[in-house]
């Protein structure tokens, strides 16, 4: 999907979200989009439109990133070659 489409539908739908609600609506939206595997770089172009994106795609990439860092760093993992 691209950024010019996804601005549509967030368009359609934000002013149908109250206000106190936007933010939790953002985050579910990019979340819905991240699950779609939408790319990162399209995510990051949508910056700027909106603060509510703007604020979901920092926190679900975020967290897409502490995953991955999570997932390489080693730690939990047995060497089975030492002996103590």
């Amino acid at each position: 999907m691209d950024e010019e489409l996804i601005i549509e539908v967030w368009e359609i739908f934000r002013d149908h979200v109250p206000e106190k609600t936007r933010a939790a609506a953002a985050e579910q939206f990019i979340d819905f989009l991240v699950d779609k595997d939408t790319d990162t770089d399209v995510l990051e172009g949508l910056k700027g439109y909106d603060p509510h994106l703007d604020d979901a795609i920092d926190l679900v990439l975020g967290d897409e990133e502490e995953s991955d860092e999570d997932e390489d760093d080693g730690w939990g993992e047995e060497e089975d070659d030492e002996d103590y």
